[in-house]
């Protein structure tokens, strides 16, 4: 079989699995580029199919895609295809700007590669700003933002087009108004947290999302590739784990960046009412007695919370975190967040003797407790006394 021939039966092979999937290959403008490059990455031949599609579609975000899957692919078929179909909406008109022969543009908050990536701290809620920067040639950097939520995905997304100035200034303005930087990360790694986050919400059916393919195929067209988390380059493991760090890591939650971290209501909810029963039981209880059952209910929620898929989730925060300390200059508590996120990826073994984890359970009860009392104190009695 001649190379045309192959390409020809894979672009029909490709096509087919599209309308398999329910896009119509016949109704193709703008506001298809979106679901078009959603399905990126899941067959070669649908992803050949997808590239010769683009080229039909005299539209920017069209273009972009294109652009972004040349200058990324490594696969040659992919790379000519796309090339073909760049050369097709030349022909219309539509040509990828050529870069400025001048200096090579500057990041806008350090020196980095083409591509850009920054993230912010997590915050209690285990919600992320992530930034993709792009330079666009005469007019600023391509800019996508997503604030990603560990256990929702992608909570909302955005792209502008901005100079360098603006994005330092936005910068500056969550430092001064939140307290937390925008840390420079692998764009790899970025866009996979992206990624991850979209499919998550997608998969959940959330709205207000929609916009967030076209908007990621100006940077990356295709799936990213599973990687490992970037603080892995920047910590050695056993290092970290070195000495007392199980007692140590407890300092953690006096930074500022972990001053408003409790874990969500409905993971505490089965505890809150043990300490409840505890508190109305008729059992006559000495302080010391109390405190035993108290330790007791907080020993059994860390073992099952901090374990299985919410200790995975645990860890991505935790992981974060010690690439966000390590940005921000303070490596020895960087140390302690990995060695915390090393223990959780183990498993449910040697959880309960984590200062860290232990603390943020008292934490997270004590607020809890102290939200029901005032709560309870605020309602009308119904004791009408003399």
């Amino acid at each position: 079989m001649s190379k045309k021939d192959a390409r020809q039966g894979a672009l029909r092979g490709g096509l087919e699995q599209l309308r398999q999937w329910g896009f119509d290959t016949e109704a193709l403008s703008g506001a298809a580029v979106s679901s078009l490059t959603s399905h990126l990455g899941k067959t070669s031949k649908a992803d050949l199919a997808i590239i010769f599609l683009l080229g039909r579609i005299a539209d920017p975000a069209a273009l972009q895609a294109l652009t972004s899957a040349v200058e990324s692919a490594t696969d040659k078929e992919f790379k000519r295809e796309a090339r073909r179909s760049l050369f097709r909406l030349a022909q219309k008109g539509m040509s990828a700007p050529r870069p400025e022969s001048a200096a090579a543009p500057r990041p806008a908050l350090k020196l980095g590669p083409e591509i850009e990536a920054y993230l912010s701290a997590v915050d209690g809620a285990g919600g992320r700003l992530v930034w993709l920067a792009r330079p666009q040639a005469g007019s600023g950097l391509q800019l996508l933002q997503g604030m990603v939520g560990d256990r929702h995905g992608l909570l909302r997304v955005g792209g502008m087009v901005v100079r360098r100035k603006e994005l330092r200034r936005m910068a500056q303005e969550i430092k001064e108004k939140h307290g937390v930087t925008m840390i420079s990360v692998p764009w790899e790694y970025a866009d996979m947290i992206l990624y991850e986050g979209y499919e998550k919400a997608r998969l959940s059916g959330q709205s207000g999302i929609e916009q967030f393919s076209s908007l990621r195929a100006i940077f990356n067209p295709l799936k990213p590739k599973p990687s490992r988390h970037p603080i892995f380059d920047r910590l050695d493991a056993a290092d970290a784990r070195s000495g007392d760090w199980r007692e140590r890591c407890r300092r953690l939650l006096d930074e500022p960046e972990f001053r408003y971290w409790i874990l969500d209501e409905d993971w505490i909810r089965p505890y809150l009412e043990q300490i409840e029963e505890a508190q109305e039981s008729r059992l006559v209880l000495n302080q010391v007695q109390k405190e035993e059952r108290f330790a007791g209910i907080v020993r059994d929620a860390a073992r099952e919370i901090f374990s299985g898929a919410r200790g995975e989730i645990f860890q991505r925060r935790m992981e974060d975190m010690a690439l966000y300390l390590c940005e921000t200059k303070r490596e020895e508590l960087a140390k302690l967040a990995f060695a915390v996120a090393l223990q959780l990826a183990e498993g449910a073994l040697g959880i309960l003797d984590i200062s860290f984890l232990t603390g943020l359970m008292q934490k997270s009860l004590a607020f809890y407790l102290g939200q029901a009392k005032e709560k309870a104190s605020e309602e009308p009695s119904l004791i009408v006394k003399p």
